[in-house]
């Protein structure tokens, strides 16, 4: 009885030390597992923590110093209400009690570090259950200072770039993938005449495009959005605003694209043109009305000069001849008479042919017709035409040509008028014992250069832009000392451009001209028909 009494307290002390040892290699496991976790959650950069019914902490990892600048051992049973910023207290402690009720639920609100800075953060949590009871809550808090600053500075960025789509006088929308407008500015709410909650989210060509231009705007659009054709920069289309007018606007367009280029939408500014379209149509009918009228006055200039020709060339021809016939049996009187008569005569004949001239010209009706002939025999033909002229008046009239001045190829008939022009103006511009003086040089640049140097009254420099317009004189008084009509230069002009030169002048009051220009050498074989244009003289 006492061996068998023996044996089993033996075999219980054995089972007792077995136990033993097995208890103490699960402690080992569980302190092992312990440090194993408390070594991660101290190393996290996010605060871990407990808290329990009575809202005191009963466990938080050393990362609450990097956040509040707490350790620890300050913070365990503490109430964490003691740490919210007061103003954040009340919306915090409804989402706790939300939790509580088993809904999880993150919480973003503010803390007061221990230096009383303020510091944003976001938290995790879940209630913690024991049996069928809430004993407290488990939770993960996160800094979220550079985020809120990151979000603080988008936002100063969208206000700033609101502000600039607001004070701009157009409209600035954007048109998502959907037709839909998703941004609208103030000034487009404005014009349009919707608010931004009418117009924002609703189909844009539904809704502001006339019917007769909704499906091809739509087709377009889709076409865009599909890569099957470009976005156009630049287009006029019409708009229908809230109340029912439809207005012309000019859009500017541009597409909007996400980071791995899909098109997201497209970002257009218009402007309403309707008053400059508006405007561009009466400027049409007008400039139609005044071309017309101006074809109309050209042709009945042309008309009435040519009904002028044939009785004044009769007149003059009647004339010189009953001067040369009769010179001796007239008395000095009936002489005088009919060279004023013959002189008359010429003089209306000489504007006649200038006013036919001006009328070719503005009707674009001008050619000009281009053969050889020696440059030096026609500026000596229409200086001996001139001669009697300057003698009269005690002038000098003189010629000087370069070495290289020989043949152009020109419309003779309109150089040599070019030449007379602009003689006949010098000569009777320079008063008596005065000098006129006519030089030709053949141009670096294969162009023949004629300049007409006076001594005469010359001309301001304020009057120097009316030279070349029609019926345009310096002196437009009816008691000027010298006479014309004032489309001489006009013509020399007009001439020159037909033969693709250039004209100029250089002048000062008291002390003569220099009426320049320059033809090239040789002319295009295709006729140079006479333009209007204006024009700056150098």
């Amino acid at each position: 009885m006492p061996e068998e009494t023996n044996n089993e307290s033996f075999m219980l002390n054995r089972k007792i030390e077995e136990l033993a040892r097995a208890l103490e290699d699960t402690k080992k496991i569980l302190q092992n597992t312990e440090d194993f976790y408390t070594e991660k959650l101290e190393t996290l950069n996010d605060v871990v923590f407990s808290v329990d019914l009575q809202g005191r902490f009963t466990y938080i990892n050393s990362a609450i110093e990097h956040i509040t600048g707490y350790k620890v051992q300050e913070v365990l049973n503490t109430p964490f209400m003691q740490y919210v910023y007061p103003d954040d207290l009340p919306g915090l402690l409804t989402e706790i009690k939300l939790t509580l009720e088993g809904e999880h639920k993150p919480h973003m609100f503010r803390i007061l570090k221990k230096n009383c800075e303020i510091v944003y953060v976001h938290t995790t949590s879940r209630a913690i259950v024991r049996g069928n009871e809430v004993v407290g809550i488990n939770g993960i808090m996160v800094d979220i200072f550079q985020l809120k600053k990151v979000e603080k500075d988008l936002k100063q960025e969208r206000d700033r770039a609101q502000k600039y789509l607001d004070v701009v006088r157009v409209i600035i929308l954007v048109i998502d993938r959907d037709h839909n407008v998703s941004l609208i500015n103030k000034k487009g709410c404005e014009i349009i005449g919707y608010t931004e909650s009418e117009i924002i989210g609703y189909n844009w060509f539904d809704t502001c495009l006339p019917e007769r231009e909704k499906n091809d705007a739509k087709a377009n659009y889709s076409d865009i959005l599909g890569g099957k054709r470009s976005v156009p920069e630049y287009f006029e289309s019409s708009l229908i605003k809230k109340n029912g007018e439809e207005s012309i606007f000019a859009w500017n367009n541009i597409l909007l694209k996400d980071d791995v280029g899909t098109v997201e939408g497209i970002l257009m500014s218009g402007e309403d043109i309707t008053h400059r379209k508006k405007l561009e149509c009466a400027l049409l009918e007008a400039k139609a009305l005044a071309e017309n009228a101006n074809r109309t006055k050209s042709e009945f200039l042309a008309n009435i000069t040519h009904e002028f020709r044939t009785p004044l060339n009769c007149i003059i021809g009647y004339s010189d001849v009953m001067i040369d016939e009769l010179s001796d049996s007239l008395n000095q009187y009936h002489s005088k008479y009919l060279s004023n008569i013959s002189i008359s005569a010429n003089k209306l004949l000489e504007l006649v042919n200038s006013v036919l001239e001006m009328s070719r010209i503005e009707a674009g009706t001008g050619t000009i017709k281009c053969s050889e002939f020696y440059v030096p025999t026609s500026v000596r033909c229409i200086c001996s035409n001139l001669m009697a002229v300057a003698t009269r008046k005690n002038i000098s009239l003189s010629m000087e040509f370069g070495m290289n001045v020989d043949h152009i190829c020109a419309d003779k008939p309109k150089f040599e008028q070019i030449l007379y022009n602009l003689l006949n103006n010098a000569i009777k511009f320079t008063p008596a014992g005065g000098s006129v003086k006519i030089s030709a040089n053949v141009l670096h640049d294969n162009e023949l250069g004629v300049s007409v140097k006076d001594t005469g009254i010359g001309i301001d420099k304020a009057d120097l832009q009316k030279l070349f317009k029609p019926f345009c004189q310096i002196d437009a008084s009816l008691e000027r000392k010298f006479g014309g009509t004032g489309l001489g230069l006009f013509i020399v002009m007009k001439f020159v451009e037909m033969h693709n030169g250039k004209i100029w002048v250089e002048s000062e009051e008291g002390k003569g001209s220099i009426f320049s220009f320059s033809i090239p050498l040789t002319q295009p074989t295709q006729p140079k028909r006479s333009v209007l244009s204006e024009r700056t003289c150098n």
